[in-house]
C-alpha cells in the first residue's frame, strides 16, 4: 500500500489499524491461534473476558487498549490452552505488527452476540449467552436455547411440554 509506505517515510511510524482492521485482525488471530479448537465454549468465553475487562475499564477516560501481552492473558484466561498460544506472539506480530493495539470497542460488540450458520442467524442478549449451550443430539452438533416466552413474528405461542402436569393427570 503506497500511503503507509509514504507515512512510514514521512513520520517514520506506522499508522495504526482502522477499526475495521482490528476487528478482522482479532477474528484471524483468534482462528489461528485456536486452529480445531475453535469451538463455541471457546469463542463465548473470549466474548465474556473481554467484555468483562471492557466493564472493568468504564470509568478510565481513555479506551481500553490491548497489547499482545493482554491478548494473550485474554485468550488464556478464556481456557486457550498453553500449546496453543506458543506461537501466538509470531501470530500477533504479523497481524498487528510489534508495537500494535486493539482498541476493546473496536474488537467486541457490547450490544449484541450473534451466532451464525449458512441457514440461521441467532442473536442474543449479551448478558443472556449462559443461556445457550452445545449439546450432541441424535449425533448432530446443536445448540440449546431455553424456550420460555417465546413469540414467532409478534405472536406469543405454547411450546410443547407446558402444563406437564396437567397432561399427566390425563394419564392416571
Amino acid at each position: 500500500n503506497l500511503g503507509n509506505g509514504l507515512t512510514d517515510l514521512l513520520l517514520g511510524c506506522v499508522p495504526p489499524l482502522t477499526a475495521g482492521d482490528q476487528k478482522e485482525t482479532f477474528r484471524t488471530l483468534i482462528e489461528e491461534t485456536l486452529g480445531d479448537d475453535c469451538d463455541y465454549d471457546t469463542v463465548k468465553n473470549i466474548h465474556e473476558n473481554l467484555n468483562e475487562m471492557i466493564e472493568q475499564n468504564s470509568e478510565n477516560p481513555e479506551p481500553l487498549a490491548l497489547d499482545k501481552a493482554e491478548v494473550k492473558y485474554l485468550l488464556a484466561k478464556s481456557g486457550v490452552e498453553e500449546e496453543k498460544l506458543e506461537t501466538f506472539d509470531t501470530q500477533y506480530d504479523s497481524a498487528a505488527g510489534e508495537q500494535g493495539t486493539l482498541l476493546a470497542s473496536n474488537i467486541a460488540n457490547l450490544k449484541k452476540f450473534e451466532i451464525k450458520t449458512p441457514d440461521v442467524v441467532i442473536h442474543v442478549e449479551p448478558d443472556k449467552v449462559e443461556l445457550v449451550e452445545t449439546r450432541i443430539i441424535d449425533g448432530r452438533k446443536c445448540l440449546v436455547i431455553p424456550m420460555e416466552d417465546v413469540e414467532i413474528n409478534g405472536i406469543r405461542v405454547r411450546m410443547g411440554g407446558e402444563n406437564s402436569e396437567e397432561s399427566e393427570e390425563e394419564f392416571e
